[in-house]
């Protein structure tokens, strides 16, 4: 197995090849490098806020020709992994286990605020209409129907979020896809383990999108 330039102690063998497809899949197809100076600051943002056991295992930059881009692997300690005594479950002792996530940022020249963004539900719509706290944009019609965004400096977010970023997040095909921003940091990707064919598609989001930051 090929030298990764991530931690991998205490992930399976499974994982472990999951992870050289992955890279090899990056490699193959964008221009990516290692990153020894990025860092990803993880309790800066809520959707990293619900696990105390996530570490960031490793950063790759990614060539763009305009704006920093970068995937973070962050190392998670699965929880409900538990250790077998004879017939029985022992939960009092379970063996530390790690799977991988892969989550794209952005540096931005823009700051935005504090924002959300997500494929909006049936449910947002119900609040919205007693607590109307999602950020309209009431020229852009598709986009607002379509996402649920929230923000803590309206205006700045309507600022920074004009027309070309909004239109590069509608060609997001995954409707999984989260994206939250805090000043001008951008981190998007899917609350799910390590994928090749996902995160080659994270990749290209990422970029388009960071054409328009």
């Amino acid at each position: 197995m090929e030298n990764l330039p991530f931690d991998t102690e205490g992930i399976d063998i499974d994982e472990a090849l999951l992870l050289q497809e992955t890279y090899l899949a990056l490699q193959a197809k964008f221009g990516i490098g290692i990153s020894n100076t990025e860092q990803l600051t993880l309790n800066n943002f809520d959707l990293f806020n619900n696990n105390p056991y996530l570490s960031v295992a490793g950063i790759l930059s990614v060539n763009h020709p305009i704006t920093k881009c970068y995937l973070s692997f962050i190392k998670i300690k699965d929880a409900y992994v538990c250790s077998h005594k004879g017939q029985g479950v022992d939960w009092t002792q379970p063996p530390d286990h790690f799977e991988y996530q892969v989550w794209g940022s952005i540096i931005s020249k823009k700051d935005f605020g504090r924002v959300l963004i997500r494929r909006e539900t049936l449910t947002d719509k119900i609040v919205g209409l007693i607590h109307p706290i999602e950020l309209e944009f009431k020229d852009d019609k598709p986009f607002s129907r379509k996402y649920y965004v929230v923000a803590n400096d309206k205006d700045k977010a309507m600022l920074a979020m004009n027309w070309n970023f909004r239109n590069s997040i509608m060609e997001i095909s995954d409707e999984r896809t989260v994206i939250e921003i805090a000043g001008n940091v951008l981190v998007m990707g899917i609350d799910q383990t390590i994928d090749k064919e996902q995160t080659v598609l994270l990749t290209e989001n990422l970029l388009k999108l960071a054409s328009n930051c």
